[in-house]
């Protein structure tokens, strides 16, 4: 009994010290644990230092680059166990779990000014040959449409960085440098096309009331139209639909000169009327 009231003694002790312990972390200089542990390799503003630039088989990496793009989970595991097969030891020896995270904060203060005509043309190097000079993918590959994507910012970079598993697209992290797919990331994004209801609703106006009155009113044909409603469909589905839907016979000369951002237009109002 002792024995227990002991362990019970030693657990609110702990429950009472605890809040104290994370307290200190606000007091743990990142600036200066990155200065001690990181900046030799990766420069003090995090530009990559001379020494850095020379590792082998791989560079040091730029964090400047990539500061705002990375999550704190991979940072924090990189910074954690290091990389495997590169000059980017574990500091889990030499940090403890709240210098690491004080050093994250540190690198996430770094900015990063992209450079578009640089991330144009990596991409047309790298990239072009499964997503197209425009990024529109028409490649015949299979290649994701980029003007059309959803990803944000951070999620183009990390699928730059770790690639898609199941598909042609391989991670590029030993291929590109940071700065060359934070330049590319921001090149794409860049590309986007951002559909606009507005537009779509004259263009739903001009081929599709005729027998459409409303996006509402639209039905569905097909194996699995009972179960389904156009609120289902993703994109690519609506996409097909339009373009090669059974009314095509009927409407196909309405719909022909669609162009490809006509569509995503149209998909956008459709969106905005059919929730």
């Amino acid at each position: 009994m002792a024995i227990l009231h002991r362990y019970i003694i030693a657990a609110l002790i702990g429950l009472i010290t605890a809040p104290a312990v994370a307290a200190a972390s606000d007091n743990i200089d990142g600036k200066a644990l990155y200065a001690k542990n990181c900046a030799s390799c990766h420069g003090a503003s995090g530009g990559i230092s001379p020494m850095g630039k020379s590792l082998k088989p791989y560079p040091a990496r730029n964090h400047r680059a990539i500061a705002k793009y990375a999550s704190r989970n991979e940072l924090r595991r990189i910074i954690t166990n290091g990389v495997e097969g590169t000059s980017m030891t574990p500091k889990k020896y030499s940090l403890d779990p709240l210098q690491i995270e004080a050093v994250i904060d540190y690198i996430r203060t770094f900015e990063y000014t992209p450079d578009l005509v640089n991330g144009k043309k990596r991409f047309e190097a790298v990239c072009s040959g499964c997503h197209g000079m425009d990024g529109r993918a028409k490649t015949g590959v299979g290649a994701k449409n980029l003007v059309y994507s959803n990803l944000d910012l951070k999620g183009i970079v990390h699928t730059m960085r770790y690639g898609r598993p199941g598909t042609l697209m391989t991670s590029k992290r030993h291929q590109l440098s940071n700065t060359d797919i934070a330049d590319i990331a921001n090149y794409v994004y860049s590309l986007r096309h951002l559909a606009s209801a507005k537009e779509g609703k004259k263009l739903y106006a001009k081929n599709c009331a005729t027998c459409h009155a409303t996006p509402a009113s639209i039905k569905l044909f097909g194996n699995a139209a009972a179960k389904r409603s156009i609120r289902d469909m993703d994109d690519r589905e609506l996409d097909l639909r339009i373009r090669h839907g059974r009314h095509v016979d009927r409407a196909g000369e309405h719909i022909a000169h669609l162009s490809d951002d006509d569509i995503q237009d149209l998909i956008a109002y459709i969106r905005q009327q059919v929730k």
